[in-house]
């Protein structure tokens, strides 16, 4: 019987830099756990840079310190076999961690985003990373994933040795506290399309160019860093096709104007080649938006059977299916209603009750569900 709860390290270093997925999923996720682990019996420790000592209300946290990181540990480990382990468990919420626990009785939940880098780097880039997932496989006791794609990836390309692999699903941000604000630098009244993320080769913007050639009456906003060599590129094909003046790359933007996008669009395309989940047609859905998504990766299993699809990218294809969707969506009055209720199984609420589940499980707190399937079902 434990009469003080046990303690759970969450990795949320990366909370710091919130512009990024992993910003964004650790703090949300580490806002949904904390408050859902107080009444499971667990306590949340927060690893946490200094910056972010304040941002999660726990009782404890741990301060993100170089000679934490994964490196330093492997010598430093042989001298922690006597000591009681300090926690009971350590979810490292992503595959690039650089922290774990020194001690080796402490369980290790280990959360995989994507394996993006087969997809993005060659040769022995390719390698050193693998060799880098395999290693917090080996140290990890339970692996989770945002996709069952990542799932599929995750089982092709690793020996998991029986561990169990469970898909939880992100959540979404609570838009419903944002003032949605008109960005100064959006003068025309034209219609416009709406994209972003970070503008980069993976996420195959270029493609839009064409197909927006051939609808004169549109604009196509793609928010976003734009100090990439692919923003250049995307400049010059805009050009190059005549829709220079209809293309806007206006960079990073705020939370606010972001949402007044959403809202105001006359939908939401995202072509992109490569996602471990995809929260922007999330995002989009949410507000009753239609979307135009790439069939490839996890994007199906995020916009579900409401989504549009491009199975190529032609501009005659894309235009067929656009002109086709928005169709579908102008002539059905409750399109846009079940688009919100589509978004709205992503839940951080949900997610975090079913980590916690994994928590409890792996510390032998609550038996797994007979027949329960190692995959979990979506």
């Amino acid at each position: 019987m434990h009469h003080s709860p046990l303690r759970v390290v969450l990795d949320l270093e990366k909370s710091r830099n919130r512009c990024s997925g992993l910003g964004q999923f650790a703090y949300h996720l580490g806002r949904a756990l904390t408050s859902e682990m107080e009444h499971r019996g667990l306590e949340p420790v927060p690893l946490v840079a200094a910056a972010q000592e304040q941002e999660f209300a726990t009782r404890d946290i741990l301060l993100a310190k170089a000679w934490r990181k994964e490196i330093f540990q492997r010598w430093y480990r042989w001298t922690q076999k006597i000591a009681q382990p300090q926690f009971a468990l350590w979810h490292a919420t992503h595959q690039q961690a650089r922290y774990l626990p020194l001690h080796p009785g402490t369980k290790v939940i280990l959360t995989i985003h994507d394996l993006n880098y087969l997809r993005e780097k060659n040769g022995n880039k390719i390698n050193r990373e693998h060799r880098r997932i395999a290693r917090l496989i080996r140290r990890a006791d339970a692996v989770t994933v945002i996709s069952k794609f990542v799932a599929q990836e995750v089982r092709q390309y690793f020996d998991l040795t029986g561990k169990p692999l469970e898909v939880i699903y992100n959540g979404r941000p609570d838009i419903t506290q944002l003032q949605p604000e008109r960005p100064d630098w959006l003068r025309s009244i034209r219609p416009f399309l709406f994209t972003i993320g970070i503008i980069d080769r993976k996420k195959n913007f270029h493609v839009l160019l064409e197909m927006l050639k051939q609808m004169p009456e549109r604009n196509l906003v793609v928010a976003g860093q734009n100090d990439t060599e692919y923003a250049t590129e995307i400049t010059r094909i805009a050009e190059q096709f005549g829709v220079a003046d209809r293309v806007i790359l206006p960079g990073p933007i705020s939370d606010q104007q972001r949402q007044w996008l959403y809202e105001n669009c006359e939908s939401f395309v995202f072509p992109s080649l490569t996602e471990g989940f995809g929260l922007p047609p999330i995002e989009a859905m949410t507000v009753g938006k239609p979307v135009f998504l790439a069939r490839r990766t996890s994007l199906p299993e995020v916009g579900g059977n409401k989504a549009f699809y491009w199975d190529d990218f032609s501009a005659e294809h894309m235009l067929g299916v656009y002109r086709q969707g928005m169709q579908t969506y102008q002539t059905n009055p409750s399109y846009a209603e079940q688009l919100k209720q589509a978004a709205a199984r992503f839940c951080w609420q949900s997610a975090a009750r079913q980590y916690v589940d994994l928590y409890r499980r792996t510390l032998q707190l609550e038996a797994a569900p007979i027949g329960r399937p190692r995959l979990a079902a979506a």
